[in-house]
């Protein structure tokens, strides 16, 4: 014979997770926050930075025409000097003037040459100037974004772990459901407790559906062998319903309105309160898992009840 189980250490751990992943996703936030006063910085020095870096490199741009014709002239002085003196005196002044020509010309190339590596060094200066500052602040930028991305991936861990955990215990619930009343033999399939969290499309409202329906048929077997004699929660459908809108605004809106805020120079991240969006945030998840771990209470009375009342079902 199939025995009820008392799962009320998975519920208890689902509810310290939650409390783990609130903790840890302050310290996010404050890491977000550290980040974000970094890269206003870097954003608003980025201009000058890129200014400066088209000024170099608009100055650059002469110096290889002069170089070649410098290069040009050399190589020319060379090849005259190379050639035999003609024997004919006219020839040969002809030939004598074209090097003098060509040495004059060299040295007026060379003399621009100079003016435009002048030009160039100064700009190198003034680059100098503010490159070494503004890559010290993205530096720093980096940093800080890196230690976010750290804080936030142990958040995510926790959340799947949270999930497992929560997962285990809508799918031992279901068991027990399946155990103590033959028409939940056709009811929900217990690795949805799982499954539903990680298919694309069907986490948007399976989760919800395999808890809800946990919730709602332990309170109704409850009532029916009259171990009960009110619900245990008379607001269920509110309270289900405001548990899943409160994860979906916190899960997925918060998290592009995150991104959108401090990752992309867009409209929101010049027009959002950037701590307002942080406390928003925070209240959130606050709200989610506090309603979460509610419920998860008030299933675990209810798993406790038809665990400490199983000589009263007809166990399937």
């Amino acid at each position: 014979m199939k025995k009820i189980t008392n799962n009320a250490s998975f519920g208890k751990l689902a509810m310290l997770f939650n409390l783990l992943i609130l903790c840890m996703f302050i310290v996010s936030m404050v890491c977000l926050l550290s980040f974000d006063k970094v890269n206003r910085k870097v954003i608003k020095e980025k201009p000058a930075y890129e200014q400066a870096d088209v000024e170099l490199r608009d100055v650059e741009k002469p110096r290889r025409q002069a170089q070649a014709e410098v290069d040009y002239y050399a190589e020319k002085l060379t090849t005259l000097q190379e050639q035999p003196m003609p024997e004919n005196k006219k020839q040969a002044k002809e030939h004598q003037e074209e090097i003098e020509r060509t040495i004059n010309t060299l040295e007026t190339k060379k003399i621009e040459l100079a003016k435009v590596d002048d030009a160039i060094n100064l700009q190198i200066i003034l680059f100098e100037a503010i490159k070494v500052p503004f890559d010290d602040l993205t530096n720093e930028v980096n940093s800080a974004k890196n230690l976010f991305k750290i804080t936030l991936w142990i958040t995510i861990l926790l959340f799947v772990a949270k999930v497992l955990l929560f997962g285990t215990w809508n799918y031992k619930n279901l068991k027990n459901l399946r155990i103590t009343s033959p028409w939940m033999k056709k009811s929900t399939a217990p690795f949805w407790a799982y499954l539903g969290w990680f298919i694309p499309v069907y986490n948007f409202f399976k989760p919800y559906m395999v808890f809800a329906e946990v919730y709602n048929e332990s309170n109704d077997i409850l009532l029916d062998k009259k171990i009960i004699q009110k619900d245990i929660d008379q607001n269920a459908d509110f309270n289900l319903g405001l548990w899943w809108g409160l994860l979906i605004i916190t899960v997925f809106v918060m998290s592009l309105i995150i991104s959108a805020t401090f990752f992309k120079e867009g409209p929101m991240f010049y027009k959002l309160s950037h701590l307002g969006v942080t406390v928003t945030a925070i209240l959130c998840w606050a709200l989610y898992l506090i309603q979460e771990s509610v419920l998860i209470l008030r299933g675990i009375k209810m798993n406790q009840t038809l665990f400490e009342n199983h000589l009263k079902f007809d166990l399937q």
